[in-house]
């Protein structure tokens, strides 16, 4: 597979897996998280994995999360 998942223009950089989960129940999708899994490059370093229920097509599920993303973070408020 080539290519990226999400679009630059709707990449948020480093989201953590919270996130994800609260942009993913925004959508009213079902989810799981699993907090004990890593990548398989680096299994050591634990981030996370989220199941979530697939709506439509994988990349309609992949930008909705991401929109909800980036929403989500332009409405946080900035440390300064």
């Amino acid at each position: 597979m080539e290519g990226r998942r999400v679009a630059k223009s709707l990449a948020v950089p480093s989201p953590k897996i919270v996130e994800i989960e609260a942009a993913a129940a925004k959508l009213g999708l079902e989810r799981e998280m699993i907090l004990d899994k890593g990548h398989p490059r680096a299994p050591w370093h634990k981030v996370g994995m989220l199941l979530v229920e697939k709506r439509g097509s994988k990349e309609r599920v992949i930008s909705g999360i991401a929109k909800q993303l980036q929403k989500a973070r332009n409405e946080a408020p900035r440390s300064p």
